[in-house]
């Protein structure tokens, strides 16, 4: 019998436990938190070209100079609109003269005169304030002009015969030099005056002698032989293009 009560009540304890089920657990409705903001990315400004101590070599007096910029993490926009961290535009300066704005990455300044120049360039915000700490850089460089090529000196010969000069007409530059060659009977001259100043004179030449003259300014001329002035002939003597002699 006493088997029988121990056999019940481990029987109701299982039973009992099996419909109790598992514990309740506390269940709340909390907000999850929102997420964190994008991270901005610093911006990176600098410039390309001209690079610093550069020499630009131009043809005349004036050159036009291609300003270039590299960017990260910037997006460029012309001035207008609330300030955006990422946005902005470009402030040029050249040698502390009236400033620029431009929104690419080149910019050309115009008509720079032969000599240094110092190029400044600062990031501006959309608002047309300055950055906030300050994005500036700046480069000097020179602009040159281009010398002239050297200038090889040419040499031309003029045959004096008993009728005339061959050819009797020529064009030489300076530094040029011009031979007469005397292949008539009589001696003769190749002489040239241009308002009462004698510019150049080979004086006598025999026959089968000659003389050479080397040509160091620009003049145009009827040249003639003074020993017998029915022979005449011309020359223009031109710039070589280097203005030296």
């Amino acid at each position: 019998m006493k088997y029988a009560i121990l056999s019940l009540i481990l029987f109701a304890m299982v039973f009992a436990g099996c419909l109790g089920g598992a514990p309740e657990q506390n269940q709340t409705n909390e907000t999850p938190p929102p997420p964190p903001p994008p991270v901005v990315k610093p911006v990176s400004v600098s410039i390309a070209s001209p690079t610093a101590g550069e020499v630009i070599m131009t043809q005349g007096d004036t050159a036009d100079v291609t300003l270039t910029m590299t960017t990260q993490n910037l997006i460029l926009k012309s001035p207008s609109g609330a300030a955006k961290k990422g946005e902005g535009h470009f402030k040029v300066t050249v040698d502390g003269g009236e400033s620029q704005t431009f929104a690419s990455k080149t910019y050309v300044i115009s008509a720079l005169a032969v000599g240094e120049h110092t190029i400044r360039v600062e990031l501006m915000n959309n608002d047309k304030t300055s950055y906030s700490p300050a994005v500036v850089k700046e480069v000097s460089f020179v602009i040159e002009k281009e010398k002239p090529a050297e200038y090889v000196p040419q040499s031309y010969t003029v045959e004096i015969t008993d009728s005339g000069f061959d050819p009797s007409s020529l064009n030489v530059k300076i530094g040029d030099s011009v031979t007469w060659n005397n292949a008539g009977k009589m001696p003769q001259t190749a002489t040239c005056f241009i308002g009462g100043k004698k510019v150049f004179d080979t004086g006598s030449i025999a026959s089968g002698k000659n003389a050479t003259i080397k040509m160091t300014e620009m003049f145009e001329c009827e040249y003639y032989s003074q020993l017998f002035r029915a022979l005449s002939a011309t020359i223009k003597v031109e710039s070589n293009g280097t203005e030296t002699q």
